[in-house]
């Protein structure tokens, strides 16, 4: 599993591409919490994302399907399809965004093979990571939330200290939905990985002291399915 940001949120749009988008797209800036779009939402334009973090989830159930950094496109599939939109867009921090109308952005790449392939990529990984999800269901509700965690230090929201790479904004029960367990289940697992030193939690933020136990783990292969 990849645990280096960089490699995933490298900017789609440099600033040059953006300045030609306007004035059509329109740059917005939002609060943490604000939302951007929700389910089942008829509206086809995209969101660059230009500085900030957004996780895309739903409410019933409950469930975050994936944490998009800077240089992200947002929202692209219905602009593809022109289907409702499938989840909610949350701000995760305070966040800077490009709002690009759905048939500026298809003729847009239709002019830039190169702006094609990685929106297809950029696709592709998240099918896979879907897919990850669903064998998640098979796992230790410990590997499960390493590997939740994981992916939140990939999206590059962390911030480096002294102690550790801290994490802001995110509840016990945002890891339940993320790992897809219970709020108890991550309550549990939290307190063997503080007795381990692996990492301590505070009010809405954990700093993780050791990730290279927290990699180990989402690698291990449990002992039932072996």
């Amino acid at each position: 599993m990849e645990t280096t940001a960089q490699a995933l949120w490298d900017p789609l749009l440099s600033d040059e591409e953006q300045d030609a988008l306007k004035p059509e797209a329109h740059a917005v800036s939002y609060p943490r919490g604000a939302i951007l779009a929700r389910a089942g939402e008829h509206s086809d334009y995209v969101v660059y994302l230009r500085s900030g973090h957004v996780k895309s989830c739903s409410q019933d159930p409950r469930a975050i399907f994936g944490i998009h950094g800077p240089g992200s496109v947002i929202g692209e599939l219905a602009a593809l399809t022109g289907e409702p939109r499938s989840a909610d867009l949350v701000a995760l921090t305070p966040i800077d965004v490009l709002h690009i109308p759905g048939d500026v952005f298809l003729k847009l790449l239709q002019s830039n093979p190169q702006m094609h392939l990685a929106v297809t990529r950029r696709l592709a990984k998240r099918v896979r990571e879907l897919g990850e999800v669903q064998e998640e269901s098979f796992l230790t509700s410990e590997r499960r939330l390493a590997r939740a965690i994981l992916r939140i230090i990939d999206s590059g929201i962390g911030a480096a200290g002294k102690y550790g790479l801290t994490i802001a904004g995110f509840s016990q029960s945002d890891l339940a939905d993320l790992a897809r367990i219970s709020r108890e289940s991550v309550s549990a697992v939290l307190k063997q990985f503080k007795a381990r030193g692996t990492l301590s939690t505070g009010r809405e933020r954990f700093t993780i002291h050791d990730i290279a136990a927290i990699e180990a783990l989402a690698m291990r292969r449990d002992r039932s399915l072996i």
